[in-house]
């Protein structure tokens, strides 16, 4: 494990830094910015994707014109039993995120489903059937106020950064971006989506080989799903590797007037890596990254000061992160496997429902 931790530097670093903000720029765009030849980041982002180190992912889950319907699910499970209901909900399409946490839960699930009733077969005839879990318990997403995509190593200068996102549309909800309208995505087009979601920055040429459609087209879908907000593009470093390895998720109330306020202050800060509107006990949830776990304290403390009318009610720390944005890690961040975020199959095949 150390050798392989010692091949990271600081230039890979810097290469997933790029390219979390210009997740498909080509070698030779990349090249300058970084000050390297384009074949050797090629040759280093191989190595790193080959190792399961850093990694590009694409994910589209929108049902025509309407948005997931997405839910933080809380595992409780019998003592012994969270490693086994843990790999069970990694390899389902409908988690986007599992992982074993601190708290009053033994799991914690991020899961998107077309529609309510598919998270009510998923719930009820998927995860409770689990042997091991005792209870579940759900928050629903109401508003994404700052998704995971966002979220930025720190490895370019700001001249650096700004050479790319000079060049590039700003992502859709980044400060003083102007939305572009959400455009449909048709049934056709998923699978596409998910050949993107184990590798983002595949080429139009391979897409179009294993699609069996002209490059001309699939450019041409590519260009649709991008500007309409039917894919986004996630680029990731193994945690372990990327000097933030700890997560956290702080679930918190706010007025509702000033959810919009809190949401603005909480997603400016550094470790912020999500914040949502949710329903259920506590209306807020926020996701952090984080040097030590020590920083978890100044973090809270830091949201508290900025953020009078915020009142955190709870926080968990992740003891393994099992599944992120539909890829499965190691226990270092790893990228394991792609699991298929196929999420409109049916959660509970063959299980009739007789409510």
């Amino acid at each position: 494990m150390n050798s392989a931790i010692s091949t990271i530097d600081d230039t890979d670093r810097a290469l997933v830094h790029a390219l979390q903000l210009a997740p498909r720029a080509s070698w030779e765009r990349l090249a300058p910015v970084l000050g390297a030849r384009p074949e050797t980041l090629a040759r280093r982002w191989e190595r790193m994707t080959s190792a399961g180190e850093a990694w590009v992912s694409g994910l589209g889950l929108r049902t025509g014109s309407q948005a997931p319907c997405m839910a933080w699910v809380e595992v409780m499970c019998a003592a012994g039993t969270s490693p086994a209901v843990g790999t069970a909900l990694v390899g389902d399409a409908h988690t986007m995120g599992v992982e074993h946490t601190t708290g009053g839960r033994d799991l914690l699930a991020f899961v998107a489903v077309p529609d309510l009733h598919m998270l009510f077969r998923y719930l009820s005839f998927r995860v409770q059937r689990i042997p091991g879990v005792t209870g579940t318990r759900s928050s629903m997403v109401t508003a994404v106020h700052s998704a995971p995509d966002r979220w930025r190593m720190d490895h370019l200068s700001p001249a650096q950064a700004a050479l790319l996102t000079g060049r590039t549309r700003r992502a859709p909800g980044a400060p003083g971006a102007v939305a572009p309208p959400v455009a449909p995505v048709p049934e056709e087009d998923r699978p596409l989506l998910m050949a993107l979601a184990a590798d983002g920055r595949r080429s139009v040429a391979a897409l179009a080989r294993e699609s069996g459609m002209s490059e001309s087209t699939v450019r041409r879908r590519l260009g649709r799903l991008e500007a309409g907000q039917g894919l986004r593009y996630s680029c990731a470093m193994a945690s372990g590797l990327s000097g933030w390895p700890v997560s956290a998720t702080l679930w918190a109330e706010v007025r509702e007037h000033e959810v919009a306020d809190c949401a603005a202050v909480a997603a400016g800060l550094r470790e912020t890596r999500t914040c949502m509107s949710v329903s259920g006990t506590w209306n807020f949830m926020i996701s952090a990254r984080l040097r030590t776990i020590e920083g978890l304290a100044r973090y809270t403390a830091d949201l508290s000061r900025r953020l009078p009318g915020l009142r955190i009610t709870d926080s968990a720390v992740a003891l393994h992160v099992r599944k992120s944005e539909a890829q499965e890690l190691d226990q270092t961040g790893r990228r394991v496997r792609t699991v298929r975020p196929d999420i409109w199959t049916d959660p509970a095949p063959g299980v009739v429902d007789r409510t």
